[in-house]
């Protein structure tokens, strides 16, 4: 766009020579104005101003021009004002043609103005509508992007717990299996144990009863003599399986005389395979049949039992 210059404010007016009977304000403010660093529209105002006082003075000069009385300086004033009224006069017409050459100039560059205003308008919605597509497009990845890095974690955390779980199961059945182990360890170790010394206390209660036996039967033997005619001591272990006999301990081998009386003790270990018959009995035989006393029956299935039983005194008729 083209706009015409400004033109030069200077008014090129001489020196006012000095006149000390005429004063004039109005010119004094006109003359510090266009000498001074004042605004455009204040030296327009006091020239317009100035303007209409040289008018003014101009219809009065023909008074002044026959006046003989009239002083040369104040001759001189007149042709000073005539001089800087002419300038005035050019200077107004140079603005004039300033202001139609501006307008004329706005008049021919509204178009081109509105046209870059409303092109700048568009660049501004078009920069606009980028940043929002932009803004948009930043929000959208970064939730994206966030959306991922939680399902990321959801799994990370998941895993982990999953991994923690199953350690600390197989940790739990780990523990579960030696802590079994070693109860079982121990449970054999403690049976064992207890079988064994129950075997070793047995075997020392039956040695110790036999020797005490043993030792009464020595001792009572000198004092007893020819009222009993023998102790006898039966141990025998039996082990049934898959079916039964009849376990019969036969004292025929002793030689058991008529009208005698002895004392028989009985004692053994037996387990039973399975439940027995009502007809399955223990008993001792002597040589002309059984003692009746000595009948026992055995219906326990599965267990481990003592047999003991003690005849003691039994007066025993062979006949």
């Amino acid at each position: 766009m083209n706009y015409p210059n400004l033109p030069n404010s200077h008014l090129e007016i001489s020196e006012q020579p000095q006149v000390k009977e005429i004063t004039n304000e109005l010119l004094k403010t006109l003359q510090d104005a266009l000498k001074g660093n004042h605004l455009f529209t204040e030296q327009v105002e006091l020239s317009l101003k100035g303007i209409v006082r040289i008018l003014e003075v101009l219809l009065s000069l023909d008074f002044f021009k026959n006046a003989n009385k009239i002083d040369s300086s104040l001759r001189n004033s007149i042709e000073w004002l005539t001089n800087a009224g002419e300038s005035l006069k050019a200077k107004m017409k140079e603005y004039e043609g300033f202001f139609n050459d501006f307008n004329a100039s706005m008049h021919a560059n509204e178009q081109e103005v509105t046209d870059t205003l409303n092109a700048n308008a568009e660049k501004i919605k078009s920069e606009i509508k980028k940043l929002e597509n932009q803004l948009i497009e930043t929000a959208t990845r970064l939730l994206t992007s966030y959306q991922i890095f939680l399902n990321q974690a959801k799994e990370n955390a998941n895993n982990e717990i999953n991994n923690n779980k199953t350690q600390a199961l197989n940790n739990i059945n780990e523990e579960k299996a030696n802590a079994t182990t070693q109860i079982n360890a121990n449970k054999t170790e403690s049976l064992e144990a207890i079988t064994q010394e129950k075997q070793q206390a047995t075997s020392e209660i039956n040695e110790a009863k036999k020797t005490a036996f043993n030792e009464v039967l020595n001792e009572l033997t000198p004092k007893i003599s020819g009222l009993y005619s023998g102790i006898f001591y039966i141990r025998n272990i039996i082990y049934i399986q898959g079916g039964w006999e009849q376990k019969v301990k036969d004292l025929s081998d002793y030689a058991l005389e008529k009208s005698k009386k002895y004392e028989i003790e009985v004692f053994f270990n037996f387990v039973s395979a399975k439940n027995l018959e009502n007809s399955v009995v223990f008993a001792l035989k002597t040589n002309e049949g059984f003692l009746k006393e000595s009948i026992q029956k055995l219906t326990h299935k599965y267990t481990a039992q003592t047999y003991h039983r003690n005849f003691g005194f039994i007066l025993i008729k062979c006949g």
